[in-house]
């Protein structure tokens, strides 16, 4: 059993050095459940680049090509532009003060306890601003645990889910809400993969082929465990016939968002437990750019790390990053209220 170092004994290089490990394995350790998801699209963003970035949607052609008449001109092809949205770099930071009285006290397991949440301080609200674009998906703007609001629009103006979104080079509107809203169940997946099939579209109008790939879900155990039968049965789950193909198997990954149902401050909101939806990853615009990743500023002897009048060494976790989301047209979703 691992023992608690007598942190008592340290000089301040010695426990800047064992803050700096514990950082770095910490982050090693993190599990990134949305970061790492096969629908959002991380890049790291070059220094000196500015706080802002455009992402804008592939521009679209006709789908078809046109019949020409002998000794006639070929069509014109319609170039459409698509949305455009700006992606805003912020920085995340939280400060741990390790007093003089914690180091002399014996106090040890209490120094590590909260270098441990250091560690993953930053990355947990990574992972916060992720979940929340699903959290509050039916409003364009929300207001953080920091109290700023934060405007979640995608390219047309409205907010991720909706039922009236619009096309570039259209009249045709289309929705991304799951029909009546249902919990997750077969019935509903099918319902989910019948709106990509009949709902999806270019900027032109014209139907396109998008194949989903992914369930998003809470950690709500009853959704999550619907999720897991479906997907691992040996047999329609509708059906006591041993014999027959489960068309679900190996057919979508299922990834679990443990903080979409939360408030914004990151409390549990269980009004949101049986949230869901349906993902085609291969057509997610859905952007993280890292200006700097997670990483840790220490004190160092006679810098302002040190404060010489109550001898607390501060340590700072720090990380920069933004997100944005483009279209909506790579997902599908349900609040699970059967509204």
């Amino acid at each position: 059993m691992a023992t608690t170092p007598n942190i008592s004994t340290f000089e301040l290089p010695q426990l800047t050095d064992l803050i700096e490990r514990s950082f770095e394995q910490g982050l090693k350790d993190m599990d990134w459940e949305l970061r790492n998801s096969p629908f959002v699209l991380e890049e790291s963003m070059p220094m000196n680049t500015g706080l802002y970035k455009r992402y804008a949607e592939r521009l679209n052609l006709n789908r078809y090509a046109g019949q020409r008449d002998e000794g006639s001109q070929a069509i014109q092809a319609r170039v459409q532009y698509g949305y455009e949205k700006d992606l805003a770099i912020n920085n995340f930071a939280l400060e741990l003060g390790v007093t003089k009285m914690m180091r002399i006290g014996g106090k040890g397991d209490q120094i590590q306890d909260v270098v441990d949440q250091l560690v993953t301080c930053v990355p947990n609200r990574m992972e916060l601003d992720l979940a929340h674009r699903f959290t509050f998906y039916s409003a364009t703007s929300y207001v953080n645990a920091d109290g700023k609001t934060v405007s979640i629009t995608v390219g047309d103006g409205l907010a991720l889910g909706s039922a009236s979104h619009t096309l570039t080079g259209s009249a045709t509107t289309y929705s991304n809400i799951i029909t009546s809203n249902p919990v997750f169940a077969e019935s509903a997946l099918e319902t989910a993969e019948k709106s990509f099939v009949e709902n999806t579209y270019n900027n032109l109008g014209e139907k396109m082929t998008v194949k989903p790939d992914t369930i998003l879900t809470t950690d709500d155990p009853d959704t999550c465990n619907e999720v897991r039968k479906l997907m691992n049965a040996t047999a329609d789950v509708t059906t006591s016939n041993s014999g027959t193909f489960n068309v679900y198997k190996n057919k979508y990954k299922h990834v679990m968002g443990s903080r979409i149902a939360t408030t914004a401050t990151g409390a549990t909101d269980s009004s949101k437990a049986k949230y869901w939806a349906l993902i085609a990853s291969q057509a997610s615009d859905f952007h993280l750019a890292i200006l700097e990743n997670p990483y840790l500023l220490t004190p160092k002897k006679g810098n302002n790390g040190e404060d010489i009048s109550t001898e607390t060494w501060t340590y700072v976790a720090w990380g920069t990053r933004g997100i944005t989301i483009v279209t909506p047209k790579w997902i599908r979703l349900s609040n699970g209220s059967w509204s």
